[in-house]
């Protein structure tokens, strides 16, 4: 059935730019981490100088409108759980010292380095539109989300900018093996027809993947159709060198230094 699409890393998407490097890029999952604490400055400034391709991180907006990088949706402030949507920035930085802003985060790294920002929810694209406009970073930026729909907000604010669908999630929940096994093979048989019309509605020329989910079909009728494919979140270097051989476009990492020797070959 794909015998037409030919090869994985055939028919690359235009607009060559820092996403054509000739490789399959390398992203610092949240920064990286490496022994720092995930989505601060710290993490980020280490996964720079390892000279990854593109820094990872998540956006949340707070109680009083700060948006934040964060990943989780509810923290522990003064002992007690409470979501960032319901914490204001000044609570949330006693709680956690090394808190950025994405402002800070743009100033701070938007300059020189590539950017994949992941909104973790939505109602916020505005002050995300507003911020990359802010810091000129519009053309250095993947924004990645589930939310179709925001997606497809962000992009009739910003009709340039790049976005992604993230897929996938279902494998990478805890569950026993034989149900995680089921769930993977049941997306790797679904995930085509139920992405396209969210690509479309989102505008989005990236699809960001669940790694258990890539198949080197799945990545060739992908790309058939015009989209980069990545695969996310690769800490293992021999299913590292899998997705790459399946032809991604990119790994996510929570370790780029130990997954490195996968993109960057013999």
């Amino acid at each position: 059935m794909m015998g037409g699409v030919g090869s994985p890393r055939e028919r690359t998407p235009p607009g060559g730019d820092w996403l054509d490097v000739g490789r399959p890029l390398l992203i610092a999952h949240r920064g990286g981490q490496r022994g720092e604490r995930e989505n601060t400055a710290a993490a980020f400034a280490q996964a720079a100088a390892l000279g990854v391709d593109i820094l990872e991180c998540d956006v949340r907006r707070t109680a009083d409108g700060a948006l934040v990088l964060i990943h989780d949706a509810h923290v522990l402030v003064g002992g007690r759980r409470r979501a960032v949507a319901a914490t204001t920035l000044a609570e949330l930085r006693a709680a956690l010292p090394e808190l950025l802003t994405l402002d800070e985060f743009l100033a701070g790294f938007g300059g020189a380095q590539p950017i994949n920002l992941d909104l973790k929810a939505t109602g916020f694209e505005a002050e995300v539109a507003d911020a990359l406009r802010r810091h000129d970073a519009v053309a250095r930026v993947l924004v990645s989300s589930v939310h179709a729909w925001s997606l497809r907000r962000l992009r009739r604010t910003l009709p340039e900018l790049r976005v992604g669908l993230s897929r996938g999630h279902l494998a990478s929940r805890p569950r026993g093996r034989a149900l995680q096994t089921a769930a993977v093979w049941w997306l790797r048989l679904t995930l085509l027809p139920a992405v396209l019309p969210a690509r479309w509605l989102a505008g989005a020329r990236a699809v960001m993947l669940q790694h258990r989910v890539v198949t080197p079909w799945l990545v060739r009728a992908l790309r058939w159709r015009g989209h980069r494919v990545f695969a996310w979140t690769v800490d293992d270097p021999a299913e590292a060198a899998r997705v790459v051989r399946a032809g991604v476009d990119g790994i996510a990492s929570n370790v780029p230094w130990v997954v490195r020797p996968a993109i960057d070959g013999p």
